[in-house]
């Protein structure tokens, strides 16, 4: 695993939500640290008093664009975290959101409220609940059956911290992103998925993709957890689809 280079950074947050740096600053440290590509994924419109508003969506690409002109040598992607809001998969962004999009990640956000109540008091109280006590096995059912159905019913490129508050199936979170070409990341930033549950991801076919969800522009391409994750388990280098120079084949692209 010592030869595996991170050339892809598809996780990173700007002022446009709350992270720390501007959309230059953030391309400014991808292009020092040698990246091919960078998406700016700040967080969708659900997500409360942070998420970027729709009508923000012009001024985001048009500052892409502006900042891309410094930095031919890498390419910047516009993307947004959405946030995945219970059971039925449902996602905080159109169909019309995502033609206007390069690269969609979604995952779970505790505090992004769903909008049905009945998923407050299953998804959202199963999370808190996690805090003092194992999660059941109807639990973890009802979990992963979000998961599944959001990878199944939207064009998701990355799911992103996959278990991150919640417990999932790992296994069946991984046959359903292979099934349906979501890449599942391993996220530096959150530590998850942990030593304890890759192991059913690796049972599965999925492929990954090493992010660092940098909130800080020097964060930016610091993908180290995952790597050190990656070469614990032996993870090939052709299941890693962000490393020496690979790029994405990108779902919420096939409008087919």
């Amino acid at each position: 695993m010592g030869n595996i280079k991170i050339t892809a950074d598809y996780h990173s947050h700007t002022t446009y939500s709350h992270g720390k740096g501007s959309v230059a600053d953030n391309a400014r440290v991808a292009s020092q640290k040698g990246l091919d590509y960078l998406a700016i994924t700040d967080h969708a419109v659900r997500h409360p008093f942070i998420g970027v508003k729709r009508k923000e969506f012009p001024t985001i690409r048009a500052d892409i664009d502006v900042v891309q002109k410094s930095f031919p040598e890498l390419k910047l992607l516009f993307g947004l975290e959405a946030n995945i809001l219970g059971q039925a998969g449902d996602l905080d962004v159109s169909e019309e959101d995502i033609e206007k999009l390069d690269i969609l990640l979604a995952g779970y956000h505790l505090t992004s409220f769903p909008y049905k109540v009945k998923d407050f008091f299953t998804i959202t109280c199963s999370a808190l609940k996690r805090y003092v006590f194992k999660s059941t096995k109807a639990e973890i059912a009802r979990n992963t059956k979000m998961y599944v159905n959001a990878i199944k019913n939207n064009k998701i490129d990355i799911v992103t911290h996959p278990g991150f508050r919640l417990d999932i199936d790992y296994f069946e979170l991984g046959k359903v992103c292979a099934d349906y070409g979501t890449y599942v990341e391993l996220s530096s930033r959150h530590r998850t998925p942990d030593e304890r549950n890759i192991e059913g991801l690796l049972k599965s076919d999925c492929l990954f993709v090493l992010n660092s969800d940098a909130h800080k522009s020097e964060n930016v391409g610091e993908c180290g957890f995952a790597l050190e994750l990656a070469e614990k388990f032996a993870i090939p280098e052709d299941r890693i689809a962000n490393a020496n120079h690979k790029s994405l084949i990108l779902r919420s692209k096939d409008r087919t």
